[in-house]
């Protein structure tokens, strides 16, 4: 993957505290899960920067999905309510995840799991694994999508072999198969543009969301601080959802989700164990996603998902694998949502 180390993330780390693996809670009844950074494609809007040709990156991860299960179901038992929604995704395609079936049956096994859902390109699936994640539970692919025309669609997806027809193929499979699929293309203006109407319309024709779920969720290109950047002037919020509506009017196909249709409503949020200005000491275990970063883990743990963090320490220039192993003490600098990042004391 780039040349990148690949991080095998065991029971030893906590499973919150990072956006680059684990457990995301953001104070509803959809948790993000997320077993794995490692994609394939190097998609020209990337916001997270991923696939091999990223240069901002310098570590990848997958995790055990013993010890994923394991912080899930603690989440999921701390939010007390019967329909908390998995949703795997992440600063990679899950696709890629190499234990997801038994990733699947486990998030819906846990009692108060309503849903299992997943983000996906789902190149890297076939027939066959795809029936398997129905049988395992799956219940809705939100599969990215962003042109039907061949050229164009390896060219957004960074990756002259992508191969958009299969994709199109293998979601009819997943349709088939029980699994609900919404497609989610990426607007991106001035390149994508004819594309959009007919996505909607192939979606609606081949029977995508099946009544339940507005069928194409068109997302707004957004530049990221380190995401990759195309030279297109991004919409305004204003345009882009004036010309959905537009869309929406000229094709009869609705493009805005109904209020409701995702039941997503406030949950209790996990407590936040450190809070910003905090000083802590941690030992450094591992890279961070992006160069300039490790990850650390504080000394004093609980031995529990509810008040365990990984930490995303900040050292710039200075960061060097021979800081692996080391006890430092280091400020909390973000916490929200507890997402972690801090900077080493001197």
């Amino acid at each position: 993957m780039g040349g990148r180390p690949i991080y095998t993330v065991g029971p030893g780390v906590p499973q919150v505290g990072t956006l680059a693996f684990g457990v995301v809670d953001r104070g509803t009844n959809v948790l993000e899960v997320r077993p794995t950074s490692v994609c394939a494609l190097s998609c020209v809007f990337c916001s997270v920067n991923a696939g091999p040709q990223s240069r901002a990156r310098w570590a990848e991860y997958v995790v055990e999905v013993e010890a994923l299960l394991s912080a899930l179901e603690e989440v999921v038992r701390f939010k007390k309510t019967d329909d908390v929604e998995v949703h795997i995704d992440g600063m990679g395609d899950p696709g890629a995840y190499p234990q997801l079936v038994e990733l699947v049956e486990g998030a819906k096994a846990i009692r108060g799991v309503a849903v299992v859902s997943m983000q996906t390109r789902l190149y890297m699936l076939d027939e066959g694994r795809i029936r398997r994640l129905a049988e395992a539970g799956l219940d809705r692919f939100n599969v990215s999508i962003d042109a039907l025309d061949p050229a164009l669609a390896s060219k957004l997806a960074g990756a002259g072999w992508y191969d958009v027809e299969r994709v199109l193929q293998l979601v009819k499979t997943a349709l088939e198969a029980g699994i609900n699929v919404v497609i989610s293309p990426v607007w991106v203006p001035g390149l994508n543009d004819e594309e959009m109407p007919k996505i909607a319309k192939w979606a609606v024709e081949n029977g995508v969301g099946k009544g339940v779920y507005t069928p194409v969720l068109i997302q707004k290109y957004i530049p990221h601080k380190r995401g990759r950047r195309v030279d297109v002037r991004p919409m305004a919020w204003g345009e882009f959802w004036s010309r959905l509506k537009k869309m929406e009017k000229e094709l009869g196909v609705p493009l805005i989700p109904r209020p409701g249709e995702y039941n997503i409503h406030k949950a209790p949020e996990l407590p936040r164990p450190h809070r910003v200005g905090e000083d802590l000491e941690v030992e450094i275990v591992a890279r961070g996603i992006f160069r300039g970063e490790m990850l650390g883990i504080p000394v004093s743990r609980r031995g529990t998902a509810i008040w365990d963090r990984t930490i995303t320490v900040v050292y710039g220039r200075e960061t060097s694998d021979s800081l692996i192993g080391r006890r430092v003490r280091v400020k909390i600098l973000e916490n929200i949502h507890n997402i972690y990042l801090a900077q080493p004391l001197r």
